[in-house]
C-alpha cells in the first residue's frame, strides 16, 4: 500500500473515532446525563450514517442539542464519506494493480523463448535463482504454495512465476516448456522430480532437464525419469566439507569462478558453431573469443584438457573457458 495512501487511512480514522467521542459524550453531557453512553453512541452513529431514526435523545425546546446535532452531522457525515471512499481506493487499487501485474506477466511469460523453468521455489532453489537472475536470463518459476511465493517476491521483485503444480501438464505448458531451453526440478521431494522430469521429458524430447535429489539412492530412478544432470544434496554437501578440509585453497579458488560474490572471473561454456568448425585454438579471432582462457574442450564425451594452440576444433564442441562474463 502507498505511504500516502496510509497516513489519509490512518488520518481519517483517527478522526472518525474523534468524532464519535466527541458526538457520544456531547449528547451524555448536554443531556444532563439522562442518557447512557451507549445510548449517545447509538443516537451519534445513526445521525452521522444518515440513517434517520425516532429522537432516541429527546431535542424538544433543547435548541443547545439541536445545534450540535446539525454540527455533528455536517462533520460526522462528510468525514465518514471520505473515510469510506479511502478504503475503497485500499481495495479498489491494490486489486487493480495486482490483477494488471498478473496480466502483464503473464503475457511475458507467452512470448518467452529459451528461457528457463523453475520447478519449485523452496530453500533449495533462492541461489539457483540468484544465479539465473546474475546472467539475466529470462525464467519462469512454478510453485504451489502461495505463501512461499510470497515470500521469494520480497528478494526476487521482477519475479515470472505461476501458481501450480508443476507435475501438472497444463502448468508445464503454460509456463511455455514447448519452447524453453532447460526445466529444473528443485522441490524437495523426490517423487515430485521424477514426475515432473517424466513430464517435460514427454512434453519437449529436447529439453535440458537438471533435477534435484534429495535421497542419494533415487539417483538411478530420476535419471531414468529423462533427467540430464542430477544433483544430489547429501553427496554433494559430503565432497564439500571433505574438500574443505583436504584441499581448502582448491575449494577457495573454485568458489572465486563459480560463485556469484566474484563477478570479475567466470567459468563459461560456449559452443562450437559453423563458423568455427574446422579451425584450430590459434585462430581464433572471434569477439566472444577475446581475453578467454581455454581450460578444456568436451567433444562428445571425452574431455580435453589444457588443449594447444593447434587443436582442430569441430561443431557443437564445448569449450571450458575461464573470462570475465559480459
Amino acid at each position: 500500500m502507498d505511504k500516502d495512501l496510509k497516513r489519509r487511512l490512518l488520518g481519517t480514522g483517527i478522526a472518525l473515532l474523534t468524532i464519535l467521542s466527541i458526538g457520544t459524550f456531547g449528547y451524555y453531557f448536554l443531556s444532563d446525563e439522562r442518557y447512557n453512553l451507549f445510548t449517545c453512541l447509538y443516537f451519534t452513529v445513526i445521525t452521522i450514517t444518515t440513517i434517520g431514526f425516532d429522537e432516541v435523545v429527546l431535542m424538544e425546546d433543547q435548541t443547545n442539542i439541536r445545534m450540535f446535532t446539525m454540527v455533528l452531522a455536517f462533520l460526522g457525515i462528510g468525514l465518514l464519506t471520505y473515510f469510506v471512499s479511502t478504503v475503497s481506493v485500499v481495495f479498489v487499487d491494490g486489486h487493480l494493480r495486482k490483477s494488471f501485474k498478473k496480466r502483464k506477466m503473464e503475457k511475458n511469460i507467452k512470448n518467452m523463448e529459451k528461457h528457463y523453468i523453475v520447478c519449485g521455489i523452496g530453500r533449495h532453489s533462492l541461489h539457483l535463482m540468484e544465479e539465473l537472475s546474475y546472467y539475466s536470463t529470462d525464467n519462469v518459476c512454478i510453485e504451489i504454495n502461495s505463501d512461499v511465493i510470497e515470500n521469494v517476491k520480497k528478494i526476487f521483485t521482477e519475479m515470472s512465476y505461476i501458481e501450480g503444480d508443476a507435475s501438472e501438464d497444463e502448468v508445464l505448458l503454460k509456463a511455455g516448456i514447448e519452447r524453453a531451453e532447460g526445466i529444473f526440478a528443485s522441490t524437495s521431494d523426490d517423487n515430485l522430480n521424477l514426475v515432473i522430469c517424466l513430464s517435460a521429458r514427454r512434453l519437449n524430447p529436447d529439453i535440458k532437464i537438471v533435477s534435484l535429489c534429495v535421497n542419494h539412492r533415487n539417483l538411478s530412478k530420476i535419471k531414468l525419469a529423462g533427467a540430464n544432470k542430477i544433483v544430489s544434496t547429501n553427496y554433494i554437501s559430503g565432497l564439500r566439507m571433505a574438500s574443505e578440509m583436504l584441499r581448502p585453497s582448491s575449494t577457495h579458488v573454485l568458489d572465486i569462478v563459480s560463485g556469484e560474490k566474484h563477478k570479475n572471473i567466470k567459468i563459461e561454456e560456449i559452443i562450437v558453431t559453423d563458423k568455427e568448425d574446422g579451425k584450430s585454438i590459434a585462430n581464433l579471432k572471434d569477439s566472444k573469443f577475446k581475453d578467454s582462457l581455454i581450460i578444456a574442450i568436451k567433444s562428445e564425451d571425452e574431455l580435453n584438457f589444457k588443449p594447444n594452440g593447434s587443436t582442430i576444433l569441430n561443431k557443437n564442441d564445448e569449450l571450458i573457458v575461464l573470462r570475465t562474463p559480459k
